[in-house]
């Protein structure tokens, strides 16, 4: 499998789990500690995505150089 293959398989689960976690915030939850853990874990998944896309991005710029 190609290193961007994966990478975008990656950035799909990420996305598919953060829309997911979307959904059980927007739904409400009754305890405030797993309020702070569920969006804590969304925290988590949005910087996971930056960090990918800086990687794809830095990827492309090294490649573009030479």
């Amino acid at each position: 499998m190609e290193d961007t293959t994966a990478i975008y398989l990656i950035l799909k689960k990420v996305r598919e789990r953060k829309e997911q976690l979307k959904n059980i915030i927007a739904g409400g939850i009754h305890s405030f500690d797993e309020y702070n853990k569920t969006v804590g874990e969304y925290k988590g998944y949005n910087i996971m995505e930056q960090e990918i896309q800086d990687l794809q991005k830095d990827e492309e710029q090294r490649d573009s150089k030479t």
